[in-house]
């Protein structure tokens, strides 16, 4: 297929795929439909997993619409020991408010497609099934490629790639998801977190005679001060090995106070009262070793001002990593530069990405994708089409040389 077949073939794709508002559930059937049907018509086979509807109703919460069926796509070409896999998630944040076009009817202008979900990341899933048409086209690939398009990355991934990964078993050689990384970088892995909530405790009484509780809320504001500026004390010694997509994330990080817990009324003396942490790990940290660390610092604290407090874990995300030195990732770097002409930077990604449930498996994934990376999740996303098209080129030409190469060297 030539450039003009590609610029084509990923338009009709992207501006086809905008049009489903894939927002918590929303559209799902539709769009795996979509996508089924015009693979279909290019001779890819396509097979289509529903997710259990008992385990998206235990694992989301209301608010994310567990009611509504999940769906996963595997398209697959090719032949052969080795497997190369190609991620994508279709389901998108709500467009918001500040839009100039609709956010659900794709408008083009020149080179640029704007709609909700064209950068992140639709562009993406456009350019991985441009590529997989094209090459469905010519000579079957000696390998197998795969694309895994899932839902649910948007509001952590378990009832898509985690599933896909961890139930379905699935066990590519390597993955690339085509996240908005920017042609011209890698994402390598990403940060982790660690999510909690920090109490401290006193006496309950009427607001009305204070002099008969031990204000909890008092406690926590002497606390905060006191544990952030040791916490972070600690944290400060430490850095990255790695280069991060921004430097300033090479180091570990602590946000307090999003969400602060104070139940309760106005006339009473608080017995209880919290406020949250988001500790944002470095890849080479641990979330099993930062969650006793936080703890371990919540009761050194305690003890140095004679309070009582606690720490409760809520959320955490390991970070993820696989090597700039893999081999298959220096192999997707010459091919990058051999087609754009600049050597990719190879970084962590500063938010958290899919790339974890492969990791965490023994699974090299790395992601790389078109898109405006500081279009995400705004107002007037938009994408280049051309860089849609370059990055097709780019992973058919990945998979015809990952075709030459034997397994990796451990």
């Amino acid at each position: 297929m030539d450039e003009a077949g590609m610029r084509e073939v990923a338009g009709r794709i992207l501006s086809g795929s905008i049009e489903y508002p894939t927002v918590l559930g929303e559209s799902y059937e539709d769009i795996v439909d979509f996508y089924r049907e015009l693979l279909s018509e290019h001779g890819v086979h396509v097979t289509v997993h529903r997710v259990p509807d008992e385990l998206v109703r235990k694992t989301l919460p209301r608010e994310f619409n567990p009611e509504k069926p999940r769906f996963i796509l595997l398209a697959r070409i090719g032949s052969g020991d080795r497997i190369i896999q190609f991620n994508g998630h279709y389901d998108v944040v709500a467009p918001g408010e500040g839009w100039e076009t609709p956010p659900f009817k794709p408008v083009i202008r020149g080179d640029l497609v704007y709609g909700r979900g064209a950068t992140d990341m639709k562009g993406g899933i456009a350019a991985v099934l441009t590529a997989m048409i094209s090459l469905a086209e010519g000579r079957e690939p000696g390998v197998v490629v795969e694309a895994a398009l899932v839902p649910d990355e948007e509001i952590g991934g378990r009832t898509g790639t985690g599933y896909l990964v961890s139930e379905l078993g699935s066990k590519p050689d390597y993955v690339v998801i085509a996240e908005p990384s920017g042609l011209d970088n890698i994402y390598i892995g990403h940060r982790g977190n660690v999510w909690g909530i920090v109490k401290t405790y006193g006496r309950q009484a009427h607001g009305s005679a204070p002099w008969l509780g031990d204000n909890a809320f008092e406690k926590m504001i002497v606390f905060a001060q006191v544990f952030l500026k040791k916490y972070r004390e600690l944290i400060s010694l430490r850095k990255s090995s790695y280069m991060y997509e921004d430097e300033r994330a090479a180091q570990p990080t602590i946000t307090p106070g999003g969400a602060l817990y104070a139940p309760g009324s106005i006339n009473i003396v608080p017995g209880e009262a919290g406020f949250s942490i988001d500790r944002r790990l470095i890849v080479e940290e641990k979330v099993e070793d930062v969650a006793r660390e936080i703890k371990d610092m919540v009761e050194k604290v305690a003890a140095e001002l004679g309070v009582q407090a606690s720490f409760t874990l809520v959320e955490s995300s390991p970070p993820a990593f696989t090597p700039p030195s893999h081999e298959y990732t220096v192999l997707l770097s010459k091919v990058v530069e051999k087609t754009t002409g600049v050597e990719p930077r190879k970084t962590i990604c500063v938010g958290g990405l899919d790339l974890r449930y492969y990791t965490l498996k023994g699974i090299p994934a790395v992601s790389y994708g078109p898109g405006e990376v500081g279009l995400a999740h705004k107002p007037n996303e938009y994408i280049r089409l051309s860089d849609v098209v370059k990055a097709a080129a780019i992973y058919a030409e990945y998979v015809r040389e990952f075709e030459k190469t034997g397994a990796p060297r451990s």
